[in-house]
């Protein structure tokens, strides 16, 4: 029963991942087909992604910051810093030390997942204050 459970959630997991395949590259969604549910592979290819994701989040930060006021880039840069704070206790949620290897890529999956949401969200707010 437990190994049905887990492979639900892996399934789980690999769903979600496939649902956001408009936020991440095509090369991600390829690394995680090869990937082939094994754990440290999983890993591999959400490291990579979340790399590239983080260059694209700290390219709006800085595109979205060079449009503003002194006052407002001082609101965004506190803003950011609870923002990562929020995602990391979040994501180190999903992260159960007695959970075994899955509950590692849930949780970097959500790293990933937030990362490159917050990303799509800077660069509209990019779009938005550069008219």
């Amino acid at each position: 029963m437990r190994r049905f459970a887990l492979s639900a959630v892996l399934l789980g997991v690999c769903t979600i991942t496939h649902a956001n395949d408009e936020l991440y590259t095509s090369r991600f969604s390829s690394c995680m087909e090869q990937a082939g549910g094994v754990t440290v592979e999983m890993l591999d290819c959400i490291g990579e992604e979340l790399n590239t994701q983080d260059a694209r989040l700290n390219g709006a930060y800085q595109k979205l910051r060079s449009q503003l006021s002194a006052e407002r880039k001082q609101s965004l840069k506190a803003a950011q810093r609870l923002w990562i704070q929020y995602r990391d206790a979040n994501c180190d949620f999903y992260h159960d030390p007695e959970g075994g290897t899955l509950h590692r890529v849930m949780s970097a999956d959500c790293v990933l997942r937030e990362t490159a949401e917050r990303a799509k969200e800077l660069e509209g707010l990019a779009e938005v204050y550069g008219y």
